[in-house]
Parts: structure tokens; sequence; C-alpha cells
């Protein structure tokens, strides 16, 4: 008999250059018709969606599971700041 093992998540990373986990993420799409929102902390934003932060020389690197990792793209990219993979 088989043993069926859990499938492990599809762990990925980003790097963000020249940013600490102090840097504040506004949305810039509502800027002109709501006036400003802030999401939170850079820090704030990746411990709240369950996100792996690494502090290195040049920036922060992120690590989680694609699906995670994708919402906290789109937050990095509304709030344009400049993400790469490692």
């Amino acid at each position: 008999m088989e043993t069926i093992k859990p499938n492990k998540p599809n762990i990925i990373s980003i790097f963000v250059p020249g940013v600490s986990p102090n840097t504040s993420l506004n949305d810039f799409r509502t800027l002109q018709k709501f006036g400003d929102i802030h999401f939170g902390t850079i820090g704030q934003v990746a411990k709240n969606l369950g996100i792996s932060m690494k502090i290195v020389d040049n920036g922060l690197t992120f690590s989680a599971p694609r699906a995670r990792l994708q919402r906290f793209v789109e937050k990095l990219h509304f709030s344009m700041v400049g993400y790469k993979e490692p």
C-alpha cells in the first residue's frame, strides 16, 4: 500500500533592493481619487501575510509559497517599490 504524502508548497523568493523593514507601503493607484491608502510598513505586511523576511546587504529578501508571495508582490507593485528574483 502506498503512502500518500501532501505536496510541499512551491517556495519562491524575491529581492527588494534599497529598502528597510520600516519602509512605508502606500497605494498610489487611488491617490488622486480617494487620498492615501496606507498598507503598513514592509515588515508588517510581510508578517501579516506569513512571509519570511531576511535582511541582506543591499535590501531585503522575502520567501513564501507562490500564492502568499503574489499578494505581497501586488502590494509592492501598487506602492511603486521595485523587486526582482534573487
